[in-house]
């Protein structure tokens, strides 16, 4: 692999690589947080798989984004906001597994609502998403929810909820069925774009 020793970055000032790339060696959380972010990862996301704090994640994005390692996908959000390695980010995440021998595979990104996914991303609001793969009452979706998770803290007001927020969100729509006197819901064409996202998230790590 030959080695590139500046890149122009989006501004046109020109950045030295290896400066760079020796200071993400410096700390291994630095490296850690690099070599995750295979698709767009919110601190909190990043805190869950490499068990550190969200505080030090959010620390570590910030340097990585002044960096321009990084850049954020929905920066209006107040929280649960997402980070995507720049064109440096991922030269130096290329370096570095080279250097480790490792292989990352490449997921390209879709042309989606980045707000509205980070959104998804915050607490169990992600965990309904997925669950979702027919029309379902939020009963329905409490049951699957303990299946695979016996330890989750949801009520199902809390879930009735959420689906609320999806239905105005157009995350999901309702859908009544012949002699069934209450409405399911099942995910529209965004609802399933952005549970691909959550699911690639979770089955790539």
């Amino acid at each position: 692999m030959s080695i590139q020793k500046t890149l122009e970055d989006t501004t046109g000032q020109i950045i030295d690589l290896h400066c760079v790339y020796e200071w993400i060696k410096a700390e291994n959380n630095r490296k850690n947080t690099l070599l995750l972010m295979k698709l767009p990862l919110t601190a909190k996301q990043i805190s869950s798989k490499l068990h550190i704090k969200p505080s030090t994640c959010s620390h570590i994005l910030k340097d990585f984004t002044t960096k321009n390692l990084t850049s954020c996908l929905n920066p209006t959000a107040k929280n649960s906001r997402l980070y995507y390695l720049t064109t440096l980010g991922k030269h130096c995440q290329d370096m570095l597994c080279h250097e480790l021998q490792k292989t990352i595979k490449d997921f390209p990104l879709p042309d989606t609502n980045w707000n509205l996914y980070g959104w998804l991303c915050f607490n169990h609001r992600s965990a309904i998403a997925k669950i979702i793969n027919e029309p379902m009452q939020p009963s329905q979706i409490k049951r699957q929810l303990y299946r695979r998770n016996p330890d989750i803290n949801i009520s199902a007001n809390n879930i009735r909820d959420i689906i609320k927020l999806f239905e105005k969100r157009d995350i999901v729509e309702k859908v009544y069925l012949k002699k069934k006197a209450h409405p399911r819901y099942k995910l529209t064409d965004i609802g399933k774009q952005l549970q691909e996202l959550l699911k690639k998230e979770k089955a790539c790590y």
